[in-house]
C-alpha cells in the first residue's frame, strides 16, 4: 500500500500496546467468510476479535453474509432483502471456497453470536445497509445483540450514518462505531465524529486511516480500528499510528508478525 505521510499530530515514536488481532469475517484465509467454520478457526489461531456482517431476508430474519447480492457467493441471483430466509439458509455458502467446504450454509446472527460467546474476545457486528431496512436492521439486530450475554465486549458498526442513529435511538446501551472507508478532510472528519460523539469506535480503512483521524479520535476517547491490513508493511503502518485493533483476513500471519515483533501477539 502507499504510506501516508506522518505529521506531528501522532508521536508514532511513543510506547505502543499490542493491538488486537481482529478476523475479518471470521478467519476468511481459511473457512469461508462470515460461516460457522470461519468464526471456529478465527477461534482456534487465537484471535482477540471476530467481525463479521449481518443483512436482514425479507422476512427480517438477521443473517451473516456481506452481499445483499446473495450471486456474489452462490449460485443463486437474488437479493437478501427479498428472499425469504428458508431460501438463504438453503443456499450452499461454502462452495466458492473449496469443493471440500461444500453445503456450509449462511448462519443466523443468533447462531454466530452463541458460536463466539464463551470465548473472551472482542464481537464486531457490522450492519450492512439494504434498500429501505435501516430502521428494522437498527432494532432487530440491536435487540438480538443486546439479549446475548457475551464474555467479550461487543460493538455494533456500519458506514450507514442512518443506521447508527438508529441503534442510539434504539439501542443506547449498545456500544457502537462508525465505518470510515476513504481518505476524506479534515473539515469531514471532524464533522463526523462530532455529530456521532456518543459512538465508542471508529473503524478506519487503511486510505482513511491517517495520522489527523487518528488525533480526533484520541481527543474524542475513541478507539481506533484499521481494515483490511493483510501485509506485515500494512499492520507495521497500523502499528505505527497506534491503533487498537488491526482487522485482517489473515489472522495466522498477523499473530506470527506481532509476536516477531513484541514476543506476544497480545489479546
Amino acid at each position: 500500500m502507499e504510506r501516508l505521510e506522518m505529521n506531528p499530530l501522532v508521536d508514532v515514536s511513543a510506547p505502543r500496546a499490542i493491538p488486537k488481532v481482529v478476523a475479518h469475517r471470521g478467519a476468511r484465509s481459511e473457512a469461508p467468510e462470515n460461516t460457522l467454520p470461519a468464526i471456529a478457526r478465527a477461534i482456534e489461531l487465537g484471535a482477540g476479535g471476530i467481525e463479521f456482517d449481518v443483512l436482514l431476508t425479507q422476512d427480517k430474519v438477521p443473517v451473516v453474509t456481506h452481499d445483499d447480492d446473495l450471486s456474489v457467493l452462490t449460485h443463486y441471483r437474488g437479493y437478501a432483502h427479498s428472499t425469504p430466509f428458508a431460501t438463504v439458509r438453503s443456499l450452499d455458502a461454502g462452495a466458492h471456497k473449496s469443493a471440500a467446504m461444500s453445503g456450509v450454509t449462511m448462519p443466523t446472527l443468533a447462531e454466530a453470536l452463541e458460536a463466539i460467546e464463551r470465548h473472551d474476545v472482542l464481537t464486531i457486528v457490522e450492519i450492512k445497509a439494504q434498500p429501505g431496512m435501516h430502521a428494522s436492521a437498527a432494532e432487530l439486530i440491536g435487540g438480538i445483540v443486546g439479549d446475548f450475554r457475551m464474555r467479550g465486549p461487543v460493538v455494533i458498526s456500519s458506514a450507514s450514518v442512518r443506521i447508527i442513529r438508529e441503534l442510539r435511538r434504539r439501542h443506547p446501551k449498545i456500544e457502537r462505531a462508525a465505518i470510515v472507508k476513504g481518505r476524506i478532510s479534515s473539515f469531514l472528519a471532524s464533522a463526523l465524529l462530532s455529530r456521532a460523539e456518543k459512538l465508542s469506535g471508529v473503524h478506519a480503512s487503511l486510505e482513511a486511516l491517517t495520522p489527523g483521524l487518528m488525533q480526533r479520535c484520541r481527543q474524542r476517547g475513541l478507539h481506533v480500528h484499521a481494515w483490511t491490513a493483510n501485509t506485515a508493511d500494512e499492520i507495521d503502518h497500523c502499528m505505527a499510528l497506534g491503533v487498537d485493533g488491526i482487522i485482517t483476513d489473515d489472522v495466522a500471519l498477523a499473530r506470527r508478525h506481532l509476536e516477531e515483533k513484541f514476543g506476544s501477539a497480545g489479546r
